[in-house]
């Protein structure tokens, strides 16, 4: 799997985008956008990823996979085998238990849970 820092790059380079003009478009300095795609930051603020992905026309979710955010071998949940789908079919609370396709989630599963809604939601 390509680093998030590759993945900035190789789209900004594909749009013919200057390091310079991309920091322009999500209000960050050149500087930052250097060390983003050299990956020297393992998390960096979901709200800055937003804008990175708003300019260079991305899903956010796919660049959130790219982060240490996200544990890659567990990550498959994240995006959707299907193109449409009912999130009460998927996700259902019943009571105080919170089940996710039928599975009961357990207490370290309901954290990863919030974590993902809130990192989905810029919400932290």
């Amino acid at each position: 799997m390509k680093s998030l820092g590759e993945v900035i790059r190789q789209r900004r380079l594909s749009m013919n985008l200057t390091l310079d003009q991309l920091a322009t478009l999500i209000d960050s300095s050149k500087s930052y956008l250097s060390k983003l795609e050299n990956d020297h930051f393992e998390k960096p603020k979901p709200s800055t990823l937003r804008k990175v992905a708003k300019q260079l026309n991305m899903n956010y979710n796919d660049l959130l996979l790219h982060t240490s955010y996200v544990d890659k071998d567990e990550a498959s949940w994240i995006t959707p085998t299907a193109t449409y789908f009912e999130i009460d079919s998927i996700l259902e609370n019943v009571g105080n238990v919170v089940m996710v396709q039928g599975k009961v989630l357990d207490m370290v599963e309901r954290k990863k849970l919030i974590k993902m809604v809130e990192l989905l939601f810029d919400l932290d």
